[in-house]
């Protein structure tokens, strides 16, 4: 019973040193429905130049350190005539996170898709994070910030695709509440969230305003306290083959 007991409070001791971190992680300055307040915790850092310079922040990568790790955004687009697909940090009301695609002429970029959004089957929007993290829920906002599309643009007979670690692409729809937030009943494990466009609802374009997530803690506990765990059960032995040798 008593190496019972002391093997039990090891183990919780081992559990309570990964607490879990929750964060709304914001790609916009305007309030998220849903959210108190927006995200002041990320900073983000630009991988290459600002080649979309006039309509907000464009580069092959854009990279965020948020309170639950580092997070690298990038873009892809399918094999035509726009040859570059770019992350974009849209400069149209802080809309949010988007795709610009087009192609170099003469050493400069030319945009070939005026909207800046999700707006293409063939764009697509990866968000990679340093761990594992539980993804709860998602915050949309539609091509237009008119107060009229921030309700009605976005609902549930529309949708977009999201793939979880490179895994096969699912599709959802954005809800009733304009797109803001669409929340997960079971909330979506991994480290990598690859968005699409819609392919069997109606399609609408739209952009990633944010998204809650949390920390996993890792199953595998520190090399110090498998130590310590080790020399509590070898003490815990130590005592019970003292008992017996007494009796």
């Amino acid at each position: 019973m008593v190496t019972s007991r002391i093997v039990l409070a090891l183990g919780l001791g081992l559990v309570g040193a990964t607490a879990a971190q929750a964060s709304i992680v914001s790609f916009t300055n305007s309030t998220l429905a849903g959210a108190t307040s927006v995200l002041n915790d990320s900073t983000p850092g630009y991988a290459g130049s600002n080649l979309c310079a006039g309509h907000g922040t464009c580069a092959t990568a854009l990279t965020y350190n948020t309170s639950v790790g580092k997070l690298t955004v990038t873009a892809e687009d399918g094999p035509d005539v726009d040859k570059l697909a770019l992350v974009n940090h849209s400069s149209f009301n802080n809309a949010g996170l988007g795709v610009v695609t087009g192609f170099e002429h003469h050493n400069k970029f030319i945009i070939a898709d005026g909207d800046y959004s999700l707006s293409s089957h063939k764009e697509t929007l990866k968000l990679s994070f340093d761990s594992q993290v539980s993804l709860s829920q998602l915050f949309f906002f539609p091509n237009d910030r008119s107060k009229y599309a921030l309700t009605h643009e976005l609902d549930k007979w529309d949708g977009f695709t999201l793939s979880v670690d490179g895994g096969k692409f699912v599709e959802y729809s954005f809800g009733t509440q304009g797109g803001q937030p669409v929340t997960f009943n079971t909330p979506l494990v991994g480290s990598t969230f690859t968005f699409g466009y819609a392919k069997h609802l109606s399609v609408e374009n739209y952009y990633l305003a944010g998204m809650n997530v949390t920390k996993v803690a890792s199953p595998v506990p520190e090399a110090s306290s498998v130590a310590m765990l080790a020399a509590g059960l070898l003490a815990v032995g130590g005592v019970a083959g003292r008992r017996r040798k007494q009796g």
